[in-house]
């Protein structure tokens, strides 16, 4: 094996010789050092290999045994790189693109995170470049176990990290801290009024009810007690537990100006292009133009081979024109406005109460409009209270 790598690289020929004496030729070539394999008779004369080196060497022996030499095949790479002489371009290229690999090698390349599940990515990658660990950091510099370190210092919720380096790649797994469920709190408490209110309900599922349906309750005042008198006239302490509903008055109001200023996106916009290799952005575009007033927006692109992200590709800054402009506000406009701003609060603010009764009014003053909403909503206004028992 390692022979034909020799042979392959210092290149070979296949050869014929014909005339009276060949087997003379063998004997001589013996003689001064020629290295002949893979001889064979044949009609009229003799086959082999040699080297190309001597084969420069036999023609003064071919005279001498009065045969003739003929190359029949050339073998190796000297004979396939003087095919590509005319075209110096493509060795000398591909050369270079060798030395490039080897050279990016040493950077990383790509970064993969597994097994996150509350911890963003985005967060994550933010942390390893805080600690070296990015695209286009020469892999050599990089401490993996400080940047372990570092990110399970920083994210409490992290229980298990590994950064491992293959090759150009970061594969960085993670497991994440299993929360501990929270203990049933067995302390004494009350249940006491959150607003003022009107019952509506007592349903006491520990403790004794001290309030009964239509009585009036005013925030703080107690709803279910949690110290309970046995039958054998002594006091245990409970940890009350029940539902008192009760409609409860909510006000909501909203003051909206009769003219305001109102920024829209306008279709004027200024688009910079960036070519994005291991982590350096190179300006495709440039513009020095720009607008008095704008937003911005980024946008990434990255080259994909076979499901493969590759540390180039394009980065495009978008920056679009704002206008503003007066608006002037009627009434109509302001209460549908205010319509909308109470549809919100009925969901996100009391979606877990019942609507009992909503009404609205919209009043105009010099500046703009007050717009005031009164609602009864009946919801559970029951809230645990502990308290302590001295003995």
């Amino acid at each position: 094996m390692l022979l034909g790598f020799i042979r392959y690289f210092r290149g070979s020929v296949g050869f014929k010789v014909t005339g009276k004496a060949p087997e003379r030729f063998l004997n001589i070539s013996a003689q001064r050092g020629i290295n002949i394999w893979g001889a064979r008779p044949v009609e009229k004369g003799i086959e082999g290999s040699m080297s190309v080196s001597d084969y420069r060497k036999i023609r003064p022996i071919a005279k001498k045994s009065g045969v003739r030499s003929k190359i029949t095949v050339k073998r190796g790479l000297p004979f396939i790189a003087a095919r590509f002489k005319p075209r110096i371009g493509i060795p000398i290229g591909a050369a270079l693109g060798v030395a490039l690999l080897i050279f990016l090698s040493n950077f990383i390349w790509t970064i993969d995170i597994i097994g996150e599940k509350q911890v963003s990515e985005t967060a994550l990658k933010s942390l390893l470049a805080d600690s070296g660990v990015h695209i286009g950091a020469y892999k050599k510099t990089v401490d993996t176990g400080q940047a372990k370190r570092d990110i399970l210092l920083k994210v409490d919720k992290i229980g298990w990290l590994s950064v491992n380096i293959v090759g150009s790649h970061v594969n960085v797994e993670i497991k994440e801290k299993i929360e501990k469920p929270e203990l049933e709190n067995t302390s004494p408490c009350n249940l006491k009024a959150s607003a003022d209110g009107v019952i509506t309900k007592v349903t006491a599922g520990e403790g004794i009810a001290q309030v009964k349906v239509g009585s009036g309750v005013a925030k703080g005042d107690l709803l279910i007690s949690g110290v309970n008198l046995t039958s054998q006239n002594t006091v245990r302490y409970v940890r009350a537990k029940g539902e008192v509903l009760a409609d409860v008055i909510a006000d909501k109001e909203l003051r909206i100006p009769k003219s305001f200023d109102y920024n829209s996106v306008t279709e004027n916009k200024i688009e910079r292009r960036q070519l994005s290799f291991l982590g350096a952005h190179i300006p495709c575009s440039i513009s020095f133009s720009s607008f008095d007033s704008a937003v911005c927006t980024q946008s990434d692109g990255s080259l994909s081979i076979n499901g493969v992200d590759l540390p180039l590709g394009f980065v495009t800054q978008t920056e679009r024109e704002l206008k503003s402009e007066k608006v002037s506000c009627s009434k109509k406009t302001a209460e549908s406005v205010f319509k909308k701003d109470l549809m919100l609060y009925e969901i996100f603010e009391k979606g877990g109460s019942r609507l009992v009764s909503k009404n609205y009014s919209i009043s105009e003053s010099a500046d703009g409009y007050i717009c005031k909403a009164r609602y009864v909503f009946n919801g559970n206004i029951a809230e645990s209270v502990d308290f302590t028992v001295q003995e």
